[in-house]
């Protein structure tokens, strides 16, 4: 299991951008349009606003939409 930061914008109901986690199980490495933060200590973190990571559980997972680099 990895874990990965995005960027989400709230568009048209705001102009606020904020940055949310996941935990996708069975990943490893580079996603596409994700950061992994396996290695980003939790401050840094924090400095996103991400305290929390969502788990995705693999079975959830399309592998067509986020494919290892």
């Amino acid at each position: 299991m990895a874990r990965y930061i995005q960027k989400i914008s709230l568009r048209p109901f705001s102009e606020t951008e904020i940055w949310t986690g996941w935990e996708l199980e069975g990943h490893s490495g580079e996603v596409e349009g994700l950061i992994a933060v396996d290695k980003v200590s939790p401050e840094e973190l924090a400095r996103y606003g991400v305290i929390e990571f969502q788990k995705i559980p693999a079975r959830y997972v399309d592998l067509e939409e986020f494919k290892q680099k």
